[in-house]
């Protein structure tokens, strides 16, 4: 009989012992950087699931006191003001929402396109070539973006909010927002979103979030997925 157990437990054990397979690589421009997106090989998308995470606790968070007050606000109340629900655009963290995104780099106009599903199925687009942000700018939903690389990391600069959207949730934010946000490929199914705040009308110092797509959390690089029809306003009837 105890023959008979260890036999039974071989193959367990053997699997267990037999070395996992390395991740396939992020894709690659001929130049050597890294692609956050589709490739002839490997289409896709970026699933995200709600729950994705990514903001500190609110106890760890440096409000303003009116901000606090704001932020409990619209807690209590379920984010019902939100102007995602009214199809709004939002930049930053929350333009990155269920049920998912596209980046699609376009190298011959030096521009990034971050392309999103729900809320009103806008686009962000990422300067790449080396401008800076204008003197004045006519603030918007979405703010003015640059960007750069640093190694493997897309790095990008937004300035130029206006105070109709919500960037990070229920976290409130003004016009003196800048946003930092960084993004990297480590592998073709794994991609790393962090941000950084950085408003003195809302909060006494920057602080910042970080959420991971990979193989095993609930959100998913999505192989052979194509982007697909969400109307807002329809939705909203």
């Amino acid at each position: 009989m105890r023959l008979w157990g260890t036999l039974l437990l071989l193959p367990l054990v053997a699997a267990a012992q037999k070395p996992q397979s390395a991740p396939e690589p992020a894709p690659r421009w001929p130049d050597g950087h890294v692609n956050l997106g589709s490739t002839p090989d490997h289409k896709g998308y970026w699933e995200v699931r709600p729950g994705i995470g990514g903001t500190p606790r609110a106890a760890a968070i440096p409000f303003q006191p009116w901000a606090r007050a704001v932020y409990e606000y619209r807690q209590a109340t379920f984010s019902k003001d939100s102007p995602l629900v009214d199809c709004k655009a939002a930049p930053g963290p929350s333009f990155f929402n269920s049920p998912g995104f596209e980046i699609t780099e376009v190298p011959e106009q030096k521009e990034i396109f971050l392309l999103n599903i729900a809320g009103p199925h806008s686009w962000r687009v990422i300067y790449m070539d080396g401008r800076t942000h204008p003197a004045n700018l006519r603030p918007t939903f979405l703010g003015h973006s640059i960007g750069r690389w640093e190694g493997d990391t897309l790095v990008i600069d937004t300035v130029g909010f206006n105070e109709k959207q919500w960037a990070v949730g229920s976290f409130p934010n003004t016009s003196l927002l800048h946003l930092t946000e960084r993004i990297s490929r480590p592998n073709l199914r794994s991609l790393t979103y962090e941000f950084t705040v950085d408003d003195p009308g809302a909060y006494t110092k920057p602080w910042s979030g970080k959420w991971s797509i990979t193989p095993t959390t609930g959100s998913k690089w999505i192989e052979g997925g194509e982007m697909f029809e969400y109307i807002c306003e329809d939705a909203n009837r």
